[in-house]
């Protein structure tokens, strides 16, 4: 009966740490809350010697608000005319402009001292109302080569 036994017990363990081996939590899919855009801004003009310059990150076109995120850009940024851009942590969801701009400090009309340089695939032809939006989620999570113009 002790032979038994010890099979049953022997065999109960193999299952057992067969059936632990069989577990794979490593691989699991890590499941993503988050987003980066990336790129290159090249500017071409005179930078202004007084004002703020920013790159933003925008809901809607033309803005109608506060930008999703936004970062000012220094003079001291800017290397052979270009500037290197990243918005980190963003939602997922639809973004309908980058946009360059610069914060006239003149004009205290909240209404028109924004002046857009530049924005991500949109003409100053068009006024950059031809703005190219972009679209980030769990699978396009991670977009770069969002390069653009801005013109003083």
């Amino acid at each position: 009966m002790k032979p038994f036994k010890t099979l049953l017990a022997l065999s109960l363990l193999s299952v057992m740490f067969s059936a632990m081996a069989c577990e794979d939590s490593d691989t699991e899919d890590t499941v993503l809350e988050s987003a980066t855009l990336s790129g290159v801004v090249t500017f071409s003009g005179t930078w202004p010697g007084t004002g703020t310059v920013s790159i933003s990150l925008n809901r809607t076109w033309p803005p109608t608000g506060a930008p999703y995120a936004f970062k000012s850009i220094t003079s001291a940024e800017i290397e052979s005319d270009q500037y290197s851009y990243i918005f980190e942590n963003v939602a997922f969801g639809v973004y309908a402009s980058i946009a360059v701009s610069w914060l006239d400090p003149d004009d205290s009309n909240p209404m028109t001292n924004q002046h857009a340089l530049g924005v991500y695939g949109g003409t100053a032809q068009a006024f950059f109302m031809d703005a190219d939006s972009v679209i980030v989620s769990e699978t396009n999570y991670e977009v770069s080569g969002l390069d653009f113009t801005a013109t003083f």
